[in-house]
C-alpha cells in the first residue's frame, strides 16, 4: 500500500488516532472474550484504505491486494472492470459461473462506491444465467431496492462490468422479446408514479436501452403494487413492480449514459455504440442552458410542503443575491447567509436547516456568515435600511418594526459548488474583494472619498452602488425629474418631499433613507444624485441631452454619472425551506433499552417491568435450561421466540450467548419442517431441503432473569426508569442481548438501536477552521490534544485565534455532548459490572470527552469512519471537515448522520443483531475506516476551493457565464493538491465569520408556538406577504395543489379501502367481521383511517380560497373535494341553539 503524502505534524496526528484505536481495541477484545456477546471477538474489522474496506465489506479474501495493484496502474473506473479478470481466473476461490459473475459485479460496485454503501451487498439480489430463444445463454442481474444508495454512475457501470465479465465467460448477449420490452416501459413509468424518480427516460429511450443492452436487468419485487400490463411473462419471475431494476435503467443507464460512454471508449468495448443515439436523443431535453446566460428555474418550487416557506421566487427582485466565496463553514453543498437574514425571515432558516435552491445545485445547508450583506427592510416608520448585524436584527424584530423585506440579502456560494454541479458561473453581487482587484486603492472612509477614487480610474465602491439595474429607464427619468424639481441638499443631506411614487423608486434602488417631517432624508446622496444625471445643485447635466439606448438601468446611470459601475444586484437566486435541522438521540419506534424479546407480555409500552409481573396460565412449550416452573398461574413466566443456543461444555440449551457454566454458546440450526439438526455451515436441510433456522418457541422466567440482571448491576428495579424491550427478534440467529445492558442504558437514559449500539443523529455541516471561543473548549485543552499553532503558524495562546481543523476531528452539538456523557457512563458501568474490567471514559462533563474517538456512520452505508471529538457547538448540527463527510459518501445539503462512541461500537455491535431481511446490513458499521485519503472518498470534496481570495479572472469569467472547468488551473482546490502533503492542511477561505453558531438555533417550523398545520400555513403566508421576492397568491395555490389536495384526496381514497386492526394482538383485517371484534382475542377492532384524517385540511383550504386570489380551477377543485367528503361522511348537522348559548 502506497504511503500517504503528509507533513510530519499530520503524520503524528494520524499515528495518535491509530494508537488510541489500538488502546480501545485491547479493552473491547477483553470484554468480548468474556462471552456475553454473540461473538467472542470484535465484529467491526479495521480498514486503512479503500481496498481494505472492499475486502472487509464483501469478505473476499485477497481482493484487497488485487485492487491496490490495479489502482497503481489505472483509474478506479478501469480497475472496476479489470478486476473481473481476477475473478474469471478464480483467484479468490470461485467455482461456478454464477459465483464468478456475482462476486465480480459486487466487488466492482464496492470499488466504485468507495467501499462505503450497502449497495454491493444489499442492492444486488443475485446473478443468474438464462437462455435466449435461440438457445444461447445470457447474463441476468437481479437488482434490489438498496441499489439506490450506489448512485446512478455505479449502478450503470455495474451493468458494464457484467457485460465485460460475461464476455470472458463466453456468454451471449441478452435478446429480449417484444413483450418484455413493453413490460419494461410500463413498469418504469408505474414505478415513477409510486416513488417519483430523479429522471424518467422517454418510452423510446427505454426501448432503445432494453433492445441494445447486452445484459438482462432484472430485479426483486420491491413495491406493494403489481404491474398493470404485460403480466405473467415466461422469463419475468414476478408481476410485482421491481424498484431496483427501474432505478438502474432510468437513473443509471438513462441518466448517466455519457459516463458509460467514456468508460466504454477507455476499455475499447464494442456493442455499446447505441449510447450515442441515446445521448443525442436526450441532450436537448436535459441541457437547459446551452446558450450563454441563465434563466429562471422553478424546479425547487415543485412539491411545496405546507409550513416550509419560500424566501425568493426564481431570479426575482429582492431575492437572494449571489456572492462568490467560501467561508470556513461553507462549501461542500452549504451556503452562507448573514445571521440577520436568518432572523429577519422569522427564524425559519436556522443553522443547519436545509434550503431547496434554484442553482447551482438542488439544495444547500444553511450556515451563518457575518461578512456578507444582510437584508434590506422597510420599517413601520417608512425608513429603509440594510441590517448587517444580528444585534440590530434582534432589536427591530423584537420591536416588531419590520414592515416589509425589500431584499433578503446575499447568499455566499463557492466556486466549487459551480464546479461540482457543472453549472456556468454567474455574475455575483459587486463586492469589495472584486473592487480592490479592479483598482480600488483602499476602503473608502466616506462617500466623497469613494467618488474621488472613481476620478482616479476605479469603479464606484459597492457600498455606494445602488440597484440601478432593478429600475427601468422610465423610473430613473421620473425620479430624476422629481429630485430636480422638489428636492434640496443641506449639509450634504438630500431631502425629498414625501411622494409614494418617489418612494417606490427609492425602494427599487434600495437607497437607505429615513422619513422625517414629511420628507425622505438620504444621508449618502452623492452617488444617487450623479446616477440620476444631476449636479450637486440638483440641476440636470448635459448628458440628458444625448441619451443613447440602454440595455438596463445600470448602463443608464453609468452614462449619466460618467462613473464606472458594476451591478450590485448580480444574480438573484430562488430558495425555499427544505427539511429542518436535527440534533437528537437515535431511537427505535417505539424507543427501547435492550434487544430482549418479551412478546405481548409487556403491553403497548414493551415494558419489561410489566412483563416480569405478568401472570400466564398457559405454560405449554419447551423451557430453557435453568428455568424453574411450578404448576398453576406463574408470575413472570412468558412465551418468547428466541434463538436456540447450546453450550459446548455442559450441553445446556439456552437463549444466552454465555452459559451459566461460563462457556460461550453456539447457535443451533434446525429444519423447521422435519426438525433435523443442521451441521455448522449448512444452510439447507440435507434431508428435505428446507432452509435451516435458528429459533425456538419456549417459556422463559423473565422475573428470574430480571432479578439476576439487577443483582449483577447492583441496581434496584425502582431506581431506574421503566425498562423497555422488544416484542420479537428479526435477526437470523435471534440473538438476545444481556438484560444487564438494558438496565444500565435505562439507568443512564440512553436508547439502543437495532444493532446494539447507542447513537446520536445530527445534520452534517462542513468546517475547515475554528476558534476555541466558539467550541466551548479551553486553549489549554486544545494544546493538550495537538492544536499548538493557529492557521498562520503562530503559537496558540488566545481563544480568538483561527485554527485549521484536522480532517478527522469533529464538533458535535452541545446536546450531543451531554448525551454522549451519559453513554460514556453507561459504557464504564457496563465494563465494570458485566465484564469485570476497568472503566474506560470516566467522563463527568462534556469537556471530558474532548480527545475521545467516535465512529461516524451515514444511513444506507455500511462503513463507519473513525473521528475524534474536539469541541461542541451551540448549533443543532455536527460540524466536521469535508473529508470526513465525504468518507461517509455524504455532502452537507441537509444530510443527516449519526455518531457513536468508539467503545460502544466495538463492544456492543454485532452482525447477529441485524435483521435478516433485505437491507438489514444497511446503516451498520460492518467495517471501520481509520485513515482518510482524499483519493478514496467521495469525489465531490475534491472540488472544494481553498483560496484566500479569488483572482480577478474568476469575477470576469462570471460576467460571461463561463463554465467553471475553464478555471480549474487558476482556482486552487483540493483536487490540485491530491498526492502532496498539502492535501490535508494549508487550506484557506475567502470569507470569515465571527461565530459558526450565530443566528437562530431552532427553526420556527418546529416551534411549539405553531401548534398544527393550520398555524404553520398562516405563519408561512404572513411571512410571504412581507417578502418582495414572493408572490403570496401563487404560494397559496401551490400549497393547496401540491400538499393539501393530494393529502385529502388520497386519504379519502384510503378511507374507502382501509383495513381494521386489533389494538391488543395487532391482527389486521381487510374486512371487518360482523361482530366488530377480533376473531383471535375478542378485542374491539379499530379503524386505521378516520374522518379527521380526511377533513383535516379542508377548512384551511377554504380559508385560503377566501383570502387569496386562487385560480378558478383550484377553487372548483376545493369545492368538488368538499362535496366528495360530505357525500362520504354526510353533512354535519347544525345544532339548534337557544338564548342560553349566548350568555
Amino acid at each position: 500500500m502506497a504511503e500517504l503524502a503528509t507533513s510530519p505534524r499530520y503524520r503524528a496526528y494520524l499515528d495518535h488516532l491509530i494508537s488510541e484505536l489500538d488502546r480501545a481495541m485491547v479493552v473491547a477484545q477483553a470484554a468480548k472474550a468474556k462471552g456475553f456477546d454473540p461473538r467472542t471477538e470484535v465484529e467491526i474489522p479495521i480498514a486503512s484504505d479503500l481496498a481494505g474496506r472492499v475486502e472487509a465489506l464483501l469478505n473476499y479474501k485477497g481482493v484487497a491486494d488485487c485492487i491496490r495493484e490495479l489502482e497503481e496502474r489505472m483509474s478506479r473506473e478501469e480497475a472496476s472492470l479489470k478486476i473481473g479478470d481476477a475473478f474469471v481466473s478464480r483467484q479468490f476461490g470461485e467455482t461456478t459461473r454464477e459465483e464468478i459473475l456475482d462476486h465480480a459485479i459486487r466487488a466492482s460496485m464496492a470499488l466504485l462506491t468507495e467501499g462505503v454503501v450497502a449497495a454491493p451487498t444489499e442492492g444486488i439480489g443475485k446473478v443468474g444465467v438464462k437462455k435466449n430463444d435461440d438457445g444461447s445463454e445470457y447474463l441476468v442481474i437481479y437488482y434490489a431496492g438498496p441499489i439506490r444508495s450506489a448512485g446512478g454512475t455505479a449502478q450503470a457501470l455495474s451493468v458494464l462490468v457484467g457485460d465485460y465479465v460475461r464476455r470472458l465467460l463466453n456468454l451471449d448477449r441478452y435478446k429480449p422479446r417484444e413483450d418484455e420490452i413493453e413490460r419494461y416501459v410500463e413498469e418504469i413509468k408505474q414505478y415513477n408514479g409510486i416513488q417519483s424518480m430523479q429522471y424518467l427516460p422517454k418510452d423510446d429511450d427505454i426501448r432503445l436501452i432494453i433492445r441494445n443492452c447486452p445484459v438482462c436487468i432484472d430485479g426483486e419485487p420491491t413495491e406493494k403494487e403489481e404491474i398493470s400490463g404485460y403480466r405473467n411473462l415466461e422469463r419475468v419471475e414476478t408481476n410485482v413492480v421491481r424498484g431496483g431494476m427501474c432505478l438502474v435503467i432510468a437513473e443509471g443507464i438513462g441518466l448517466k449514459a455519457p459516463k458509460i460512454q467514456k468508460n466504454v471508449a477507455k476499455m475499447h468495448l464494442d456493442g455499446w455504440e447505441w449510447l450515442e443515439t441515446l445521448i443525442s436523443g436526450t441532450a436537448s431535453a436535459s441541457d437547459e442552458e446551452e446558450e450563454p446566460g441563465i434563466h429562471p428555474k422553478d424546479k425547487y418550487m415543485r412539491d411545496m410542503l405546507a409550513g416550509r416557506p419560500p424566501f425568493s421566487y426564481p431570479m426575482r427582485k429582492g431575492g437572494f443575491r449571489l456572492q462568490l466565496g467560501r467561508g470556513r463553514n461553507t462549501g461542500f453543498a452549504t451556503c452562507g447567509f448573514n445571521p440577520a437574514t436568518l432572523h429577519v425571515l422569522d427564524d425559519y432558516l436556522a443553522v443547519g436547516t436545509q434550503m431547496k435552491v434554484e442553482r447551482p445545485g438542488k439544495a444547500c445547508g444553511v450556515v451563518p456568515c457575518d461578512t456578507i450583506e444582510g437584508p434590506t427592510v422597510r420599517l413601520t416608520s417608512g425608513e429603509i435600511l440594510r441590517i448587517d448585524t444580528l444585534e440590530e436584527a434582534n432589536k427591530h424584530v423584537d420591536a416588531k418594526e419590520i414592515e416589509y423585506i425589500l431584499d433578503v440579502g446575499e447568499m455566499l456560494i463557492s466556486y466549487g459548488e459551480f464546479l461540482e454541479n457543472n453549472h456556468v458561473l454567474a455574475p455575483p453581487s459587486y463586492c469589495e474583494a472584486w473592487w480592490i482587484q479592479e483598482g480600488g486603492p483602499r476602503h473608502p472612509e466616506s462617500e466623497a472619498e469613494a467618488i474621488s477614487f472613481v476620478a482616479e480610474g476605479a469603479y464606484l465602491h459597492p457600498n455606494f452602488t445602488w440597484f440601478w439595474d432593478d429600475c427601468t429607464e422610465e423610473q430613473l427619468l421620473f425620479l430624476s425629474d422629481a429630485v430636480a424639481k422638489t428636492a434640496s441638499v443641506k449639509d450634504g443631506v438630500l431631502y425629498i418631499p414625501q411622494d409614494p411614487a418617489v418612494k417606490a423608486v427609492l425602494e427599487e434602488l434600495l437607497v437607505p433613507h429615513t422619513v422625517e417631517n414629511g420628507q425622505y432624508v438620504i444621508k449618502t446622496p452623492l452617488a444617487l444624485i450623479a446616477g440620476l444625471g444631476l449636479s450637486y445643485s440638483l440641476e440636470k447635466s448635459a448628458t440628458w441631452n444625448t441619451l443613447p439606448p440602454f440595455t438596463n438601468g445600470l448602463a443608464m446611470a453609468a452614462y449619466l454619472s460618467g462613473m464606472k459601475m458594476r451591478s450590485k444586484a448580480g444574480t438573484r437566486i430562488g430558495g425555499r425551506m427544505g427539511r429542518p435541522g436535527k440534533s437528537a438521540p437515535r431511537k427505535m419506534k417505539p424507543p427501547v433499552h435492550v434487544l430482549f424479546p418479551i412478546g405481548e407480555s409487556g403491553g403497548m409500552k414493551r415494558s419489561i417491568d410489566n412483563a416480569a409481573k405478568f401472570c400466564n396460565a398457559d405454560l405449554s412449550g419447551d423451557m430453557f435450561s435453568g428455568t424453574a416452573v411450578t404448576s398453576g398461574q406463574v408470575e413472570g413466566m412468558i412465551h418468547v421466540e428466541t434463538g436456540e443456543r447450546k453450550c459446548p461444555s455442559c450441553g445446556a440449551v439456552t437463549f444466552k450467548s454465555r452459559c451459566s457454566c461460563g462457556s460461550h454458546t453456539d447457535a443451533v440450526y434446525r429444519c423447521p419442517r422435519c426438525s433435523t439438526l443442521g451441521l455448522p455451515g449448512e444452510e439447507q436441510c440435507m434431508r428435505c431441503g428446507a432452509p435451516l433456522t435458528c429459533q425456538k418457541d419456549s417459556v422463559m422466567s423473565l422475573r428470574q432473569e430480571y432479578n439476576a440482571a439487577l443483582a449483577v448491576t447492583g441496581l434496584a428495579a425502582n431506581a431506574i426508569p421503566e425498562l423497555k424491550g422488544v416484542r420479537g427478534l428479526i435477526s437470523k440467529e435471534r440473538v438476545v442481548e444481556p438484560l444487564e445492558k438494558g438496565i444500565l442504558r435505562a439507568a443512564n437514559e440512553v436508547y439502543v438501536f437495532r444493532d446494539g449500539t447507542v447513537r446520536y443523529d445530527m445534520i452534517d455541516l462542513p468546517l475547515t477552521h475554528f476558534r476555541p471561543a466558539e467550541i466551548a473548549v479551553t486553549v489549554e485543552k486544545l494544546r493538550s490534544i495537538g492544536y499548538t499553532k493557529d492557521m498562520h503558524g503562530a503559537e496558540l495562546t488566545s481563544p480568538d485565534q483561527l485554527i485549521e481543523l484536522n480532517p478527522q476531528d469533529i464538533l458535535v452539538s452541545e446536546d450531543c455532548g451531554e448525551y454522549l456523557v451519559r453513554v460514556a457512563t453507561y459504557i464504564d458501568q457496563l465494563l465494570e459490572k458485566l465484564y469485570g474490567l476497568d472503566p474506560f471514559y470516566c467522563a463527568k462533563v462534556p469537556e471530558d470527552l474532548v480527545g475521545q474517538l467516535i465512529m461516524g456512520l451515514a444511513p444506507h452505508t455500511s462503513a463507519g469512519v473513525l473521528a475524534r471529538v474536539i469541541g461542541f457547538t451551540k448549533a443543532k448540527a455536527g460540524y466536521a471537515h469535508p473529508f470526513y463527510h465525504a468518507a461517509k459518501r455524504r455532502n452537507c445539503d441537509g444530510d443527516e448522520d449519526c455518531v457513536m462512541l468508539l467503545m460502544d461500537g466495538l463492544v456492543n455491535f454485532s452482525r447477529s443483531f441485524l435483521p435478516s431481511t433485505r437491507g438489514g446490513t444497511m446503516d451498520a458499521p460492518l467495517v471501520l475506516t481509520t485513515t482518510l485519503n482524499p483519493k478514496e472518498v467521495d469525489k465531490e470534496t475534491l472540488n472544494v476551493d481553498v483560496m484566500s481570495r479569488y483572482p480577478l479572472a474568476v469575477y470576469e469569467a462570471c460576467l460571461t457565464y463561463t463554465p467553471p472547468k475553464n478555471l480549474e488551473k487558476i482556482v486552487d482546490h483540493v483536487e490540485n493538491r491530491v498526492g502532496t502533503p498539502e492535501q490535508f492542511e494549508g487550506f484557506s477561505f475567502t470569507h470569515d465569520t465571527q461565530d459558526i453558531s450565530a443566528g437562530p438555533l431552532d427553526t420556527m417550523y418546529t416551534n411549539p408556538i405553531l401548534k398544527g398545520t393550520t398555524d404553520k400555513i398562516k405563519a408561512e403566508l404572513d411571512l410571504a406577504d412581507r417578502i418582495r421576492a414572493v408572490e403570496t397568491n401563487d404560494l397559496a395555490e401551490r400549497i393547496i395543489n401540491s400538499h393539501l389536495m393530494p393529502d385529502m384526496i388520497g386519504n379519502l381514497r384510503s378511507f374507502s379501502k382501509q383495513s381494521f386492526r386489533c389494538p391488543r394482538c395487532k391482527t389486521s383485517f381487510r374486512r371487518i367481521p360482523i361482530s366488530g371484534k377480533c376473531t383471535k382475542c375478542g378485542a374491539v377492532l379499530k379503524a386505521t383511517m378516520h374522518k379527521g384524517n380526511v377533513t383535516k385540511y379542508l377548512e384551511i383550504s377554504k380559508y385560503m380560497a377566501e383570502h387569496y386570489q386562487l385560480s378558478e380551477y383550484t377553487n372548483q377543485r376545493i369545492a368538488v373535494t368538499e362535496m366528495n367528503i360530505w357525500s362520504t361522511f354526510g353533512q354535519e348537522e347544525k345544532q339548534q341553539m337557544d338564548l342560553s348559548d349566548f350568555f
